[in-house]
């Protein structure tokens, strides 16, 4: 009798929630995950304004700050894979599990949801800012493009560009609830030293085109390295002059882009990339000589005006390291290149090796191997934020 009445009592809970307090409905959905959170707003108009409160997301951000130690949740994903068809299934999702909190780490964190229409080739993933991805179908000839939250599965299709380029370099800015998204070539030939830069903005929901000063007449951008916002501008590495190409949205229209000097002592632009930790712009590399041991190198940019340059770490990968190395990966594969920075931790590097995606702590010198079977040399540092960022509905 006292179990059937057990019985009855939860089932008026789940039916009528009325004889909870909106204090203890609160306390209980923060501690859900975020993703269920968001699919709960559908349950009732009270349960959608309390989730929907921005009082709601302030408690949910304090609760997971707290709870991971004031980092940020991330976890790296692949942002192309080319060739699909060696690929095994397993690997389609775009996430790489790494140790995180649940909400961050689950399976089924993946961009499947998209509707995009090369079934038999992923999703591209561009850029990512403040919790959002962009997106595109293709890698040459892009018009398709997506900004999406991989974690509520919630996704905006964008106007197509108002002309075809073949290659093109793509920014990704949001910011207090408006984004950007900007394209230009990624090569010049001259003989101009102007281009066409077009500008996506959320306020107007058109494509804007302006004609911009560049400040090298043949220029190329290296497409391989994720594009980054620091400092209020997005900074691409280019591949011809040895430079940094950057870009400031609020005022590039009126100033153009700019070129910002590389290290002095660096060595290799084909295995390099840029990123930050911590707050810090860092440039990586790996020396790509064919024959002898090669060096890992990691810079931080100690002044941002002056372009000044701090060498961090030198590792040369000989001797013990290859010996360590060696237990996990196979001896006749030493092609060695970087693919990302941790976006926490200042000693973490991310590199592939050996067909095998491996972190490296340049402090304590450990080597980890984070997944066997790598087929892609592009990986994305996504960070997100401890409340999902939710996209404007569009009126275009």
């Amino acid at each position: 009798m006292a179990e059937t009445s057990q019985k009855a009592l939860q089932q008026q809970i789940l039916i009528d929630d009325s004889n909870i307090p909106d204090w203890l409905l609160t306390e209980i959905l923060q501690r859900l995950p975020v993703k269920h959170i968001f699919k709960f707003k559908c349950v009732s108009k009270r349960w959608f304004i309390l989730i929907s409160d921005p009082f709601f997301a302030r408690l949910y951000s304090t609760r997971i700050n707290t709870s991971l130690s004031t980092s940020q949740p991330w976890n790296l994903l692949f942002r192309y894979l080319y060739e699909v068809r060696i690929v095994p299934s397993s690997m389609i999702d775009t996430r790489i599990a790494l140790k995180q909190s649940q909400d961050f780490s689950s399976p089924g964190l993946s961009l499947n949801f998209l509707p995009y229409s090369k079934h038999d080739c992923p999703i591209k993933i561009l850029a990512s800012s403040n919790g959002l991805l962009l997106c595109c179908e293709t890698f040459y000839w892009q018009k398709n493009y997506y900004i999406c939250n991989p974690l509520i599965q919630q996704w905006i299709a964008l106007p197509k560009p108002p002309k075809a380029i073949k290659s093109v370099a793509v920014g990704f800015i949001c910011k207090d609830g408006h984004y950007e998204v900007i394209r230009f070539p990624t090569a010049n030939y001259g003989p101009s030293n102007t281009l066409r830069l077009e500008t996506f903005s959320s306020e107007t929901g058109k494509w804007h085109c302006s004609i911009v000063n560049c400040p090298v007449l043949d220029y190329y951008i290296k497409t391989d390295s994720p594009v980054v916002h620091y400092n209020g501008s997005l900074h691409w590495l280019e591949f011809r002059h040895s430079k940094i190409i950057t870009y400031d949205p609020h005022n590039g229209t009126k100033t153009g882009l700019h070129l910002m000097n590389l290290p002095d002592d660096k060595q290799s632009e084909h295995l390099s990339l840029l990123g930050v930790s911590r707050g810090r712009f860092r440039y990586f590399e790996v020396t790509d000589t064919c024959f002898g041991p090669r060096d890992l190198r990691v810079w931080v940019l100690s002044d941002y005006d002056a372009q000044r340059w701090c060498l961090e770490y030198r590792i040369k990968f000989s001797g013990s390291w290859i010996d360590e190395v060696n237990e996990f990966i196979p001896k006749d594969n030493f092609y060695i290149f970087p693919l990302a920075l941790h976006p926490h931790e200042f000693d973490i590097v991310y590199l592939g090796y050996g067909g095998c995606l491996v972190s490296y702590n340049l402090g304590t010198r450990k080597l980890d191997v984070v997944h066997r079977n790598f087929y892609s040399h592009q990986l994305l540092a996504f960070v997100f934020s401890p409340w999902p960022t939710t996209i404007p509905q569009p009126f275009w």
